[in-house]
């Protein structure tokens, strides 16, 4: 009563899924990088922000990403957290820029505007898990939107 086709499903799933399983076991961590910061919408209390990120895949295999969960700190202090659903595909050895609108206190982007230096840079901390079917990657990355030594030097300065 053993039909052929049931024993070839049974193969495969028995002795293929496993390495597909294991493909993503052995995912290099993706680079996760800040490219841009927009300002949007801004009420008393709160301010919305579009937040540009480049994210990269090292791996030999796409990621077919459907989702985004991130925390973003400028200067070692919180200015969002991000939540994104829509599906994005990572090319293998490749890259993909991703748009995440955030919402975050006015009064805490006042704080982070107040809190720069004339000669500070700018730089930035995002970790977080990009989703894929049925697990998660973990990022956390470092690095510098505003570089103060690429800025001109002024004879303006007391």
């Amino acid at each position: 009563m053993s039909h052929p086709f049931f024993r070839i499903v049974f193969f495969l799933l028995v002795f293929l899924a496993p390495g597909c399983a294991s493909l993503l076991l052995d995912a290099e961590p993706p680079e996760v990088l800040v490219t841009n910061i927009t300002p949007l919408e801004a009420t008393l209390f709160e301010q919305q922000l579009k937040v540009d990120i480049r994210v990269r895949n090292p791996n030999p295999f796409e990621l077919n990403v459907t989702g985004l969960d991130f925390t973003l700190n400028l200067n070692e202090k919180r200015l969002a957290r991000g939540l994104a659903n829509h599906a994005v595909t990572i090319p293998r050895l490749g890259d993909a820029i991703v748009s995440v609108n955030t919402t975050t206190s006015t009064l805490e982007v006042m704080r982070q505007l107040l809190s720069l230096h004339k000669q500070q840079d700018m730089k930035y901390h995002i970790t977080g898990v990009l989703h894929l079917d049925g697990t998660r990657l973990p990022f956390d990355t470092e690095g510098v939107i505003f570089d103060a030594s690429q800025l001109p030097s002024s004879n303006l300065e007391p």
